[in-house]
């Protein structure tokens, strides 16, 4: 694991600041799901016995609309899909929707792929902290 001072370089270097000050504000995403479990509705698939949960468009932060599916008796998410078919967390490509679900979610207007197989391809700032987003503040000397 690198030392925090080798990532804040980095960070520095990927995003051209030489004399500045970056301050970086980080939020933990997986917090973040359990925090708006209040907004969720879960919808029974017909044919499987998991749970989805629908959350719309937001071009203000930005994220696409995308559904998230958990199992019947658990809040551990078994995977998050967007409405283009594209997986919604990195931790979900390469995830193979079951067949009865894919059918469901196309059906809600998601575009799954014929193989059923979610990919995406994401940059990230942050090489080193996945499950971590971040807002940076800048000040310039």
């Amino acid at each position: 694991m690198k030392k925090l001072s080798e990532i804040l370089k980095r960070q520095k270097e990927l995003m051209g600041i030489e004399n500045s000050y970056a301050i970086e504000i980080s939020f933990d995403i997986n917090i973040f799901s359990e925090l708006i479990l209040e907004h969720k509705t879960y919808q029974k698939f017909q044919k499987t016995q998991n749970r989805y949960t629908y959350h719309p468009e937001d071009k203000n932060i930005p994220v696409k609309g995308h559904y998230h599916i958990y199992p019947r008796n658990s809040k551990k998410e078994i995977y998050a899909v967007n409405t283009d078919g594209t997986a919604h967390h990195k931790s979900n490509r390469g995830f193979e929707i079951p067949k009865k679900e894919a059918i469901e979610l196309k059906k809600l207007g998601v575009q799954i792929p014929d193989n059923r197989i979610l990919e995406h391809k994401e940059i990230f700032i942050n090489e080193n902290i996945e499950s971590y987003t971040s807002i940076y503040i800048i000040i310039n000397d």
